[in-house]
């Protein structure tokens, strides 16, 4: 069976999962759940808050990660998917697990993210970003360069108009290449 960990944006933990931006509209969380779960795979989405610690989460799920291992799933049954701030964890999880999990980071790479942390990631990567996307739509270069334990990372560019809310929504544009990052079995 797989497994996706779904590590949503900074939004939430502020305003919940009914969460809305006047920029971008409503975060359908819930939605964005139902369209992984239609997946077939396990999903284990952790709402955090305000008061959640970055790194303490961040080892916490990688915890989690080892002991999904440790019971017998194979690495590339495992996927860990986040958006933006979730995206950041995601990279720091990628740094901490030296497993060879699957990641597909969704509007994380920022100037603050590479200014702020020194991470090499490990497993395999893709990175997503939106052409319009003024928060957090920088390309990845800079992270696959830096990212010598990477098993694979590449990049794609999305072109969806909707800056960095084309994640708060399941858009086909970036779930799909994410259904298929999931498949991998090297």
């Amino acid at each position: 069976m797989k497994h996706i960990f779904y590590l949503h944006g900074m939004i939430i933990e502020v305003q919940g999962i009914h969460a809305v931006s006047p920029q971008f509209g409503a975060y359908e969380y819930t939605t964005i759940i139902d369209s992984l779960k239609a997946t077939g795979a396990k999903i284990h989405a952790e709402v955090r808050t305000e008061k959640t610690d970055f790194n303490e989460f961040g080892k916490k799920i990688s915890k989690e990660i080892d002991d999904l291992i440790a019971k017998g799933v194979a690495p590339s049954d495992i996927t860990v998917i986040g958006a933006s701030k979730g995206g950041m964890i995601a990279m720091y999880i990628s740094d901490l697990n030296i497993n060879k999990v699957n990641y597909i980071l969704l509007g994380s790479s920022s100037d603050y993210t590479r200014k702020n942390f020194d991470w090499n990631l490990h497993g395999n990567i893709l990175g997503i970003y939106e052409k319009s996307d003024t928060v957090a739509g920088n390309n990845y270069q800079y992270w696959i360069d830096k990212s010598t334990n990477a098993s694979k990372f590449e990049q794609l560019q999305i072109n969806t108009g909707l800056g960095h809310g084309f994640l708060y929504t399941p858009n086909s544009a970036w779930l799909n290449p994410a259904k298929e990052w999931m498949t991998q079995t090297d």
